[in-house]
């Protein structure tokens, strides 16, 4: 299944992705890589996909939160590390440019994340906090799986459509 059966255009499933980083149409153009464009384009057809973030709470200290890995982007169950770090910093960077949002907060509406729950990845991740946990005065003992979602902002909706020549609105 596709990852925009379950949040297209038009589909009313309530989501509010907000863009931070509007386009300034006096600031200098962006610059970006073949490999970005061509993500931006995909972006565009697809029009949200999922992203996450793995965090680590402690029961002990209800206010303790903490970012181990985000943002995570992973195509199979079976995609490693280095592959999950490469297209995070791949990510981060396309939403420091301000063309994309990543927003944990934001759950594709009906997806599953099969496989993010059923990662490799996510696996070590709960036993690395795990052990972690069984050691005295650790902090952090709750593995968090945060489910979020990626959309274009107006910059990237801009550049998407320039790759193919045409508009892509879906955030009316």
């Amino acid at each position: 299944m596709s990852y925009d059966e379950h949040c297209a255009c038009g589909c009313n499933c309530g989501h509010d992705h907000s863009h931070p980083h509007q386009a300034d149409d006096t600031a200098a153009p962006i610059e970006v890589t073949e490999n970005q464009r061509d993500f931006l384009h995909q972006l565009s057809h697809h029009h949200y996909l999922p992203v996450a973030r793995f965090s680590v709470k402690d029961s002990r200290e209800t206010d303790f939160i903490a970012t181990a890995l985000a943002p995570v982007f992973i195509r199979s169950a079976t995609d490693d590390i280095t592959m999950v770090k490469e297209a995070g910093a791949f990510l981060q960077q396309l939403e420091d440019m301000g063309l994309i949002t990543l927003d944990y907060d934001i759950p594709l509406n009906g997806y599953g994340y099969e496989e993010y729950k059923g990662s490799a990845l996510h696996e070590y991740f709960c036993t690395t906090v795990a052990e972690g946990a069984a050691k005295p005065g650790f902090l952090g003992d709750t593995p968090v799986l945060e489910l979020g979602s990626m959309a274009l902002t107006d910059a990237g909706e801009k550049m998407a459509a320039a790759r193919c020549g045409h508009e892509h609105r879906h955030h009316e």
